[in-house]
């Protein structure tokens, strides 16, 4: 993460308290709407997971409005041929929520198809609606995406290569 990342990160933690009353039932649509990222009701999944005013950071891309994010995650999901998240582990404390995850999907990028697998983690906060306010991903984006591109990839890998 940048200094920007974390600076918005934390103005996102002051801004959004979250609530714990209806965490239950949110962590439910949660679930539901990442299962599977190619699912036709995926807008409304999303439309129902999230609140209007968010903080949503998936480290590709930060959004703070429920709208754009599914148009976004629509555009995800259709340019996916397979989707798949198995939450693994789910940690409360008071407000927080931080879900364990292991995510798979199947592309076609750079003309070649692309099979990932990734593992991550998700803080989430919830409103009094149990819908999601603050979604804060931790994952290696470069790995589970870019390391399957042609160039960046090998440059990728030769950087880890390097580290070793």
């Amino acid at each position: 993460m940048d200094a920007t990342t974390v600076s918005e990160y934390d103005q996102a933690l002051s801004r959004f308290a979250g609530q714990d009353a209806q965490i239950e039932q949110g962590l439910e649509r949660f679930a539901a709407a990442f299962s599977d990222l190619t699912a036709p009701d995926l807008a409304e999944r999303f439309q129902a997971l999230y609140a209007s005013e968010i903080y949503f950071n998936d480290t590709l891309h930060v959004f703070h409005e429920r709208d754009a994010l599914v148009d976004y995650m629509r555009r995800t999901g259709a340019s996916l041929t397979e989707s798949h998240v198995e939450i693994k582990q789910v940690i409360q404390d008071e407000a927080d929520v931080y879900v364990r995850w292991v995510m798979e999907f199947k592309t076609r990028a750079a003309g070649r198809d692309v099979h990932s697998h990734s593992i991550g983690m998700t803080h989430l906060r919830f409103d009094e609606n149990g819908q999601v306010v603050l979604h804060q991903d931790f994952w290696d984006s470069g790995h589970a995406l870019y390391a399957h591109l042609p160039f960046v990839g090998f440059a990728i890998r030769q950087a880890r290569n390097r580290m070793e």
